[in-house]
């Protein structure tokens, strides 16, 4: 499977669809780290905000002078205060409540980019950016998505595997309970924020660093928010795999079969794909795999 994986630039794919499997890794990465908060039971409109953290962080101090590799990290230490920070101020915010807050927070964060134009450079961004690899052009760009992508799932089977991922299930499950048998579910909230928006922020910053450019519409767009939770969703909530599974699924399908053809639907797959989820799916591509399983036996 690694060597499938792997093979692609090795073999002369064209540059075009290397630049579309790079792309869905980015988004694997995203819908996996969106998962992970999701498994502590905190569910968020606004990872957007994470990413154009990083994004900005990262370009910010590559430009200063610090090496890309340096850049990214410092981007994914912002984002990671930033997660720390919403998961402060909504506190006492549950469900649709949380959402709207963190919904709310990317958009405040695009405000602050647009009118600090001293530093970000307004809606005009930074260009400029220093690449992290002088050669291999698109397949080192693949390679690079793919290493984040890894990163973000080894984070994902670690927590499971650990008491951390107890305690996240026990808080999502039931929060008063999980505080009478002693667990601080604070702490634990705080945790998800952290780690989520580390890793979003952290794809944030290979971002701009790939496209060399950083502007607020672009990096904390809702797209960055709103298609890592239909991914999850579609490819299956709380499992390892579905996330990247729906965003391989969503994101080829709109960009190699709806795109080409009638490009102003090319977000459909995305709706649909949430209708199918509600309607058909409860548990994603990941519960409809299981179903089958425990059918055949």
């Amino acid at each position: 499977m690694l060597l499938s994986i792997a093979l692609p630039p090795l073999i002369g794919f064209h540059p075009y669809y290397l630049y579309l499997l790079s792309t869905t890794f980015l988004f694997g990465t995203l819908a996996t780290a969106w998962n992970l908060l999701a498994y502590a039971g905190q569910i968020s409109f606004g990872q957007g905000a994470f990413f154009g953290l990083g994004g900005y962080g990262a370009a910010l101090a590559s430009l200063a002078g610090l090496p890309p590799w340096l850049a990214i990290g410092l981007g994914g230490i912002v984002g990671a205060l930033g997660g720390v920070g919403i998961g402060l101020a909504s506190l006492r915010l549950r469900g649709a409540y949380l959402a709207r807050a963190t919904l709310a927070y990317a958009e405040v964060w695009r405000g602050v980019a647009l009118n600090w134009t001293g530093l970000t450079g307004g809606g005009s961004g930074l260009i400029g950016i220093p690449p992290l690899i002088e050669l291999g052009g698109r397949a080192g760009n693949y390679y690079l998505s793919l290493v984040f992508l890894l990163a973000a799932l080894g984070s994902f089977a670690a927590v499971l595997r650990s008491r951390v991922g107890l305690a996240f299930a026990a808080i999502r499950e039931e929060e008063e309970r999980a505080s009478l048998l002693g667990l601080r579910p604070l702490t634990w909230k705080l945790l998800a924020f952290a780690v989520s928006a580390l890793l979003t922020a952290l794809a944030g910053g290979l971002y701009v660093h790939t496209i060399r450019a950083v502007e607020p519409d672009l990096v904390f767009s809702p797209h960055f928010s709103i298609l890592p939770l239909v991914m999850s969703t579609f490819g299956g909530l709380h499992t390892l795999l579905g996330p990247f599974v729906g965003a391989l699924v969503l994101y080829l399908v709109s960009e190699l079969l709806v795109h080409p053809f009638v490009p102003v639907l090319h977000q459909l797959p995305y709706a649909l794909a949430l209708v199918a989820v509600i309607l058909y799916l409860p548990g994603g591509l990941a519960g409809l795999v299981t179903r089958r399983r425990h059918a055949a036996a």
